[in-house]
C-alpha cells in the first residue's frame, strides 16, 4: 500500500529489528508506521525507544490502532496521530503530510479550495498541523492552518470561518485564550469552535460550556462528524 503511494519502504517484523535499522542505517527515515493498540504493543515499545535514542523521530510516527491504549496520551503527548488500519487512504495521506513537513519546514500555510466550507486549524506542532490539515482538506474543507494562538486571532480578525479547530495548550496563547478573545470580539463564532486536547485532564467546560473537546490524534472520524454538524447547522 505504501509502495503504491510512492514510498521507499523498509519492513521490520519486530521492535528490535526496527530499532536496529533506525540506529544503524545511513538512510534517513522520514516516517515510521507501526501498530499500537491493546493487541499490538510494538508501537509503544518503539516510540519509547525513539524518545530516548532518536528524539528527532518523535513527530514522525503514525500509529495503526483500532482502540488506542490507556497510556497513549501520556507517552505520545499529542505529537502523532493514531489511525485505524481500515482507513488506509488516510494512513497514506498522513504519512505524506509528515514527509512534506519534515523535508520543507515552514509556518502553517492555507490549503484553499473555492466553494468549500472554510476551517481555521490552530496548533503549534508543525507536523501535527500539517497532518490534520491534510486530513481535513480530504474531508471537504478549505483549511487555513495557523501555527499559534496569536496568529489565529489575526486570522479571525480578518475574516469569519465556518468552523474553528484549536489546540487547547499552545506556546503563544492557549485555546482558552483564543476562545475568550472570540467571545469578546466575534461572539457569533463561539458555537463554531472545537478544541483538541493532549490529555484527559484538560477541561473546557468552565470557559467554553457546551463546546466539544476531542483527544488529539485519536479519533479523526469523530472530529469530522462534529464539524459536519457545525457546518450543516449554520447553512
Amino acid at each position: 500500500m505504501f509502495e503504491a503511494g510512492g514510498f521507499d519502504v523498509v519492513a521490520a517484523i519486530s521492535a528490535f529489528r526496527a530499532q536496529a535499522h533506525l540506529e544503524e542505517s545511513e538512510r534517513p527515515v522520514d516516517v515510521v508506521v507501526v501498530p499500537w493498540d491493546a493487541a499490538q504493543v510494538v508501537g509503544g515499545e518503539l516510540y519509547r525507544w525513539a524518545l530516548a535514542k532518536k528524539p528527532e523521530l518523535r513527530t514522525r510516527f503514525v500509529f495503526i490502532a483500532e482502540d488506542v491504549p490507556p497510556e497513549f496520551d501520556a507517552v505520545v503527548g499529542g505529537r502523532c496521530l493514531a489511525v485505524p488500519l481500515v482507513a488506509n487512504v488516510e494512513l497514506v495521506r498522513v504519512a505524506h503530510a509528515i514527509v512534506r513537513r519534515t523535508r520543507t519546514p515552514s509556518r502553517g500555510m492555507p490549503v484553499v479550495v473555492l466553494d468549500r466550507p472554510t476551517l481555521l486549524l490552530v496548533d503549534d506542532d508543525p507536523v501535527l498541523l500539517a497532518a490534520m490539515a491534510e486530513f481535513l482538506d480530504g474531508t471537504g474543507y478549505s483549511v487555513f492552518a495557523i501555527d499559534g494562538g496569536r496568529a489565529a486571532q489575526e486570522a479571525i480578525e480578518a475574516r469569519d470561518y465556518d468552523a474553528i479547530v484549536t489546540d487547547w495548550q499552545m506556546h503563544d496563547g492557549s485555546g482558552a485564550d483564543l476562545y475568550r478573545w472570540i467571545a469578546s470580539e466575534k461572539p457569533h463564532l463561539c458555537e463554531r469552535v472545537v478544541f483538541l486536547s493532549e490529555t484527559a485532564d484538560d477541561d473546557a467546560r468552565a470557559i467554553a460550556p457546551g463546546r466539544p473537546m476531542l483527544r488529539k490524534g485519536q479519533d479523526s472520524q469523530a472530529l469530522a462528524e462534529v464539524l459536519r454538524w457545525i457546518v450543516k447547522r449554520d447553512e
